[in-house]
């Protein structure tokens, strides 16, 4: 990998395909780890009452994560574009405001807010080094990927005073928001029980569904008919409740047993052992695949990846 910062070093990375972030943020496993940060961002109470404002979110809660992804992940891999990537992100989000029940005005790019929307991925691409591998992240490592994170989130041409200082912090603060910041709102009740339907809904519907190429004539043929969507419903719920910090599913009332622990806990492992089978053509988000491409000229397979 590049030359590592030190713990406490903040000044501006240079994100490329040695980078851990690299890595991992456009590994394809986001696919069990984006429904849950989706799910905790609607809990907060500002980004749920965005979505019942200023979106079609109850309509098509899904459709959203798909269209917003290659943006969150361009942000990471698309090279001198990157940056411009991250402002028409944030601008997006410019004319995102409105008031809370409680009468408390919001705005999406209020700095505690937005941060919170960025946390959620950052965790996403944490939990797939960390839960969905074989190898241990260290420690090292891990602070690395945070301190990369930190630049990913300073490409939005947000002010990075709200960043805390280094993993421990963040990892307090992200604790601090699932006991104090969150909570329950239409949004985030709504989804949940979305989640608990007993199919799950027709993805290939969305456009920015990411299927290779390759792939997408069988996902269109199968994907909307209902056997397929109930079959895929248990292990979705399984994937994205799993991936919730327990006190947040505590305070959300989302019950989880020693009996779905021991599932997801065998999902996560099959994957982990057979990833390194996966094709490059498969292993990675479009618009990683993209960013691989342009950088270096191929696109890597998990076991070149894993051996670096």
């Amino acid at each position: 990998m590049a030359n590592e910062p030190t713990r406490l070093d903040h000044d501006r990375l240079g994100l490329g395909p040695d980078s851990l972030l690299w890595r991992w943020a456009g590994d394809m496993r986001i696919a069990f780890e984006g429904g849950t940060a989706g799910l905790l961002q609607t809990m907060h109470p500002a980004i749920g009452q965005g979505l019942v404002d200023h979106s079609d979110f109850f309509n098509d809660p899904v459709d959203r994560v798909f269209r917003s992804l290659p943006g969150i992940l361009g942000t990471v891999y698309n090279g001198p574009q990157a940056v411009v990537t991250g402002i028409q992100v944030r601008d997006f989000h410019r004319d995102i405001k409105g008031t809370l029940p409680n009468g408390q005005h919001y705005h999406a790019l209020n700095p505690e807010t937005f941060w919170w929307a960025h946390a959620t991925f950052q965790r996403m691409v944490d939990r797939v080094a960390s839960h969905w591998e074989r190898r241990q992240l260290t420690a090292r490592d891990s602070e690395l990927l945070y301190i990369e994170g930190c630049e990913w989130y300073r490409r939005y041409g947000m002010a990075d005073t709200v960043l805390p200082r280094d993993r421990a912090a963040f990892e307090r603060e992200v604790d601090r928001y699932c006991r104090e910041v969150l909570q329950p709102n239409p949004a985030s009740d709504y989804l949940i029980q979305y989640i608990k339907r007993p199919a799950i809904p027709d993805m290939s519907a969305s456009s920015q569904y990411p299927a290779h190429p390759r792939l997408r004539p069988l996902a269109d043929l199968l994907l909307p008919t209902l056997p397929v969507r109930a079959a895929l419903a248990p292990p979705m719920r399984l994937v994205i409740f799993g991936g919730l910090p327990p006190l947040v599913r505590r305070r959300f009332a989302i019950t989880w047993t020693h009996r779905h622990e021991r599932a997801y806990r065998a999902v996560r492992s099959a994957i982990a052992r057979t990833w390194l089978l996966t094709p490059a053509s498969l292993a990675w988000h479009p618009t990683a695949r993209k960013g691989w491409l342009g950088q270096t000229g191929h696109v890597p397979s998990p076991r070149v990846v894993n051996a670096n």
